[in-house]
């Protein structure tokens, strides 16, 4: 798979900046779906896709105290930061387009801003459907193309075209790969949406 991950943009989500907004915000739009819709993935089997410089391992830990938690990212640099913060979970090297776990493994997957980096990004919202058991959760949060189309004119950090997309398209690709939409809402001034989606069964 090809990636494409601008030089200033890696320096920001590697940055405590990145980590207190996942904490603070990011994760706490996810943690109001799920109490919204009585979903409770404590001590579940759950998996971090792209999960960068693992900011995002702490607050997954401490609000699900998961059976199992899996998490993994394309860059070897990124996996050797996360794994120094000697967190309890399954780190490594992967492929969110080929995800190298048996099908039907997780009863949730989290996504932090990844798949505007995944040109095939129809490709891994198909293999994250194949992971999940169903009925299993994907919360999911992206930037949109008029948001990368604003950062790149404003803060000048770049993204390959063909992996931004309108949130009508992303939401046709969920669907397409076998998800429900069940909550979905603007952030960061409307440049990003979250959502969360199920694993549709049968």
């Amino acid at each position: 798979m090809g990636i494409a991950i601008d030089k200033k943009e890696l320096r920001l989500v590697n940055s405590a900046v990145r980590g207190f907004c996942q904490r603070h915000y990011e994760f706490r739009a996810f943690r109001e779906y799920l109490k919204k819709n009585h979903i409770d993935l404590t001590n579940k089997v759950i998996l971090d896709a792209g999960c960068g410089a693992g900011y995002s391992l702490e607050p997954i830990i401490k609000e699900f105290q998961p059976k199992e938690l899996f998490a993994f990212d394309i860059l070897p640099e990124e996996v050797e930061l996360a794994k120094r913060r000697g967190l309890s979970a399954n780190l490594f090297v992967g492929d969110v387009t080929d995800i190298q776990l048996p099908s039907e493994k997780f009863d949730a997957v989290l996504i932090f801003a990844v798949l505007h980096h995944v040109p095939e990004w129809r490709a891994a919202l198909k293999e994250i459907n194949r992971v999940l058991k169903p009925g299993g959760v994907l919360l999911v949060q992206e930037p949109h193309k008029k948001g990368l189309d604003n950062i790149e004119r404003f803060f000048k950090i770049y993204h390959p075209e063909e992996s931004r997309f309108e949130w009508p398209e992303f939401i046709e690709g969920l669907e397409e790969s076998g998800f429900q939409v069940v909550e979905r809402r603007k952030i960061y001034l409307g440049y990003f949406q979250s959502c969360m989606c199920l694993k549709k069964r049968g």
